[in-house]
């Protein structure tokens, strides 16, 4: 079996997929194969997925409001059905180095008003520059953006201070914390309250004074629509015991990845609630 991934590694897609591989294979009884099927903001790889043969046996991992900022035609997530959904939502940040002078909204705004801040996103098109446009819109600022493949670019080029600002998900901003020597300042979020993590920071919606931009990131597994509802059952079934896998839950805790397993229903839940939100969202 193959597990596609549409992003590449030092992507949370990417880490979501290789948390539950192992896991996934063993409650299956069979192998899975992480593969990589990278470009077009992820249309590659769910194009792949509903091409492929209809036996079940090529799976696409992905981030739920990717797809829906993706589907602008309707065919993607019509051609997908859905498997389970691994994570609660997640938050996106507009994120700078500590020691930069730009560690706070007010700061940001100084800074963003008297000269042109440069700043890293994965792609205008996905969720987290979707964080950066907003951004930019709704406080009438314009940043130099230099668009990068993935997270852990986009870490570098804030640690090493050759962008001031970077639109990461907010868990990779904490777990640098955690980890690395060299600090990094959340400047605001975009989920619907405050972090329990980062109870100063304020949200976009707060800052803006509009509860309908709040949004988050969360993943789920689909397959081919074409694919029989026995055999997307049976990988439902496998992927739900995964949920009393200890290993798996520590593994999650340590990478601060909030994973939550729930059946296909949540998944069309978080696709309606994401068709809802998008509207509200800047698009190129």
């Amino acid at each position: 079996m193959r597990l596609l991934c549409g992003f590449g590694a030092g992507n949370p897609t990417d880490l979501c997929a290789t948390l539950i591989g192992e896991a996934f294979a063993d409650a299956l009884g069979q192998p899975i194969e992480l593969d990589y099927a990278i470009g077009d903001a992820g249309r590659t790889a769910v194009r792949e997925t509903i091409d492929s043969e209809p036996d079940g046996h090529t799976l696409l991992i992905a981030e739920v409001l990717n797809l829906v900022l993706q589907d602008s035609s309707g065919d993607l997530l019509n051609g997908l059905q859905p498997v389970a959904k691994i994570t609660r939502g997640m938050s996106a940040s507009i994120v700078a180095s500590a020691v930069s002078g730009v560690d706070s909204w007010d700061r940001l705004l100084t800074a963003a008003r008297s000269r042109s801040l440069r700043a890293a996103t994965t792609g205008s098109r996905t969720t987290l520059g979707m964080a950066m446009g907003l951004v930019e819109e709704r406080a009438r600022l314009s940043f130099d953006v230099r668009e990068v493949a993935n997270t852990r670019e986009a870490l570098d080029l804030l640690r090493t201070r050759r962008v001031d600002i970077a639109a990461l998900d907010t868990r990779s901003a904490l777990l640098n914390n955690d980890r690395n020597g060299t600090k990094l300042a959340v400047i605001a979020t975009s989920g619907a309250r405050r972090s329990p993590d980062l109870p100063r920071v304020p949200t976009f919606a707060e800052i803006f004074n509009d509860p309908k931009i709040a949004y988050t990131i969360s993943y789920a597994v689909f397959t081919s629509a074409r694919v029989a509802p026995p055999a997307t059952e049976r990988l439902t079934a496998a992927m739900l015991r995964i949920r009393d896998d200890r290993q798996v839950e520590s593994q999650a805790r340590f990478a601060r990845l909030p994973l939550q397993i729930d059946g296909p229903d949540v998944v069309r839940e978080t696709i309606a609630r994401d068709r809802r939100v998008a509207g509200a969202l800047p698009r190129v």
